[in-house]
């Protein structure tokens, strides 16, 4: 017996249940897809502290009354949904618990003539994508060597993140 005979045996044999299998396999996968794709559906993002000290920075302000937290944060959407960052909330620890700090949409210009935004609002993210987000808020004097800020973020639905990072000067 060649395989040519082998294979017509088995067909014939095996005929209904592969005709069976033909049309319930595609049906469950389909049924997979799209239960993960609708459970998918909630909005998520993650928010990641970059790791050093390089990354967050303690600065006093030209006119030396406050000090200036400097720093980027990776924000990452984790959800089939796009969605958008619309708020950013600041606070500092101390003593007495978490103070907020002063923040809003803050733009500096470079030396070669274009503009650095820090807080943006809102800041886009397309499905299973990432960016980076330069941030930045002011508090009072005086300024500590080291400082913990909570940086908490606000999407498009409400729902806040948050991630904890310590600058230092």
């Amino acid at each position: 017996m060649d395989w040519k005979t082998i294979y017509m045996v088995v067909a014939r044999e095996a005929g209904p249940l592969l005709s069976f299998l033909k049309v319930a396999v595609p049906i469950v996968i389909s049924v997979i897809a799209l239960w993960i794709s609708l459970r998918d559906r909630r909005p998520r993002l993650t928010l990641k502290a970059r790791s050093g000290e390089e990354w967050y920075k303690l600065k006093p302000t030209e006119m030396k009354d406050q000090v200036a937290f400097i720093g980027i944060v990776e924000v990452y959407n984790v959800s089939s949904r796009a969605n958008a960052i619309r708020d950013y909330r600041f606070l500092r620890k101390c003593e007495g618990g978490w103070r907020e700090m002063e923040s809003a949409l803050y733009s500096s210009p470079l030396g070669d003539g274009s503009k650095e935004i820090s807080n943006p609002t809102p800041f886009t993210l397309a499905p299973y994508s990432g960016a980076e987000v330069r941030v930045l808020a002011f508090t009072p004097k005086p300024q500590p060597y080291e400082m913990e800020v909570m940086i908490e973020v606000a999407d498009l639905f409400g729902k806040t993140y948050h991630v904890i990072v310590k600058a230092v000067s």
